[in-house]
C-alpha cells in the first residue's frame, strides 16, 4: 500500500512537471510565431510608372494604394489587378482601412468622405485641413492637422466630433484590435496616446511610418530604412534596405514603405 502511494504521488509530479513544461513549449512557440509572422508576404503587380505613398490592409485581400500622384487603387481579388477608386475626389491626400473594411479618404479639400457603396462616397467632416486620417472601424475615426487631434464617433449615421489634443501629430495609427492610438509626434519619436495630458514614449529614434496593431504591438519603418516590430516593450528588427527595381529611373530604390502588415501578420510588397 506504501509502495502504491508513493508510485501515485510520483506519477502525479511527473505529470503536473510535464505539463507546466509542455505550456511553456507552447508559449514560446506562439511567441515565436507572431514574430516572424511578417514573413509571410504577398506580392502583388502594379505598373512601375508611380511611386507609393501608402498601404492600408483590411481583412483577407482587402489592399488598398495610395500612388505618388494622389490615385487610389484598391486590389481587385477577382480580376487580380488593382482597380482605381474615388476618380471624381482626386487629389487624394490620405486614406484609412478600418478593421471591419470600413475605408475613408481625404480628398482635394482634405474633407473626410467615407465609402457608402462600391464607388460612392460621402462627406463625413468637412474641417478642410485634414493632413492624416486613421480609422479604426466604422464607429471610430481619428484626424489631425499636424497639431490638433480630433476623434469622430459615429451615432444614428451621424459622426460627432471633438478635439482631444494640441501637439506634433505628424502620422497616426489606431491598432486594429482593441483601438488603441499610436502616433508619430515631437521629435519624429512614436508615442501611445492615453489621453490629452499623458502620452507614453515608444521609441527612442525617430520612425518615418508606423502601423499600430495594438497596445503592445506595432510595426514601423524608421529613417535608415529599416523595419521594426515593437511587441510589449521590445522592439525587434524585421529587415533592412529594401529595394525595388524603377523601370522608369533605371535604377534601385528602397521599397520599405512599400510594407504593411493585415491583422494577421501578413504583410504587403507591391512589385
Amino acid at each position: 500500500m506504501t509502495f502504491h502511494l508513493f508510485l501515485t504521488k510520483k506519477l502525479r509530479f511527473i505529470f503536473i512537471v510535464a505539463f507546466i513544461i509542455i505550456f511553456i513549449i507552447l508559449n514560446i512557440c506562439s511567441f515565436y510565431q507572431d514574430v516572424n509572422s511578417f514573413n509571410k508576404e504577398v506580392n502583388l503587380p502594379f505598373p512601375n510608372n508611380t511611386g507609393i505613398m501608402k498601404i492600408d490592409v483590411g481583412q483577407g485581400e482587402d489592399f488598398w494604394i495610395l500612388t505618388e500622384n494622389y490615385k487610389l487603387y484598391h486590389w481587385n481579388a477577382i480580376k487580380r489587378k488593382f482597380i482605381r477608386k474615388a476618380k471624381d475626389y482626386e487629389p487624394i491626400y490620405d486614406f484609412s482601412v478600418g478593421s471591419d473594411g470600413t475605408v475613408i479618404i481625404s480628398d482635394y479639400y482634405h474633407d473626410i468622405n467615407i465609402r457608402s457603396y462600391i464607388d460612392s462616397w460621402n462627406i463625413i467632416y468637412g474641417h478642410y485641413d485634414n493632413r492624416n486620417i486613421s480609422i479604426c472601424d466604422l464607429n471610430k475615426i481619428f484626424t489631425t492637422n499636424n497639431y490638433m487631434l480630433f476623434v469622430g464617433g459615429y451615432y444614428k449615421d451621424i459622426y460627432f466630433w471633438d478635439e482631444l489634443d494640441r501637439n506634433d501629430y505628424y502620422q497616426i495609427s489606431c491598432a486594429f484590435h482593441d483601438k488603441s492610438l499610436w502616433f508619430i509626434g515631437y521629435g519624429h519619436y512614436i508615442y501611445l496616446y492615453v489621453n490629452k495630458y499623458r502620452k507614453i514614449i515608444r521609441s527612442e529614434v525617430p520612425f518615418k511610418q508606423i502601423k499600430a496593431l495594438s497596445e503592445q504591438h506595432a510595426i514601423g519603418i524608421d529613417y535608415d530604412y529599416i523595419l521594426w516590430e515593437y511587441i510589449n516593450g521590445t522592439w525587434t528588427w524585421i529587415r533592412n534596405n529594401l529595394y525595388h527595381w524603377d523601370a522608369i529611373e533605371r535604377e534601385f530604390i528602397r521599397k520599405a514603405k512599400y510594407y504593411k502588415p493585415g491583422q494577421d501578420g501578413t504583410a504587403v510588397i507591391i512589385d
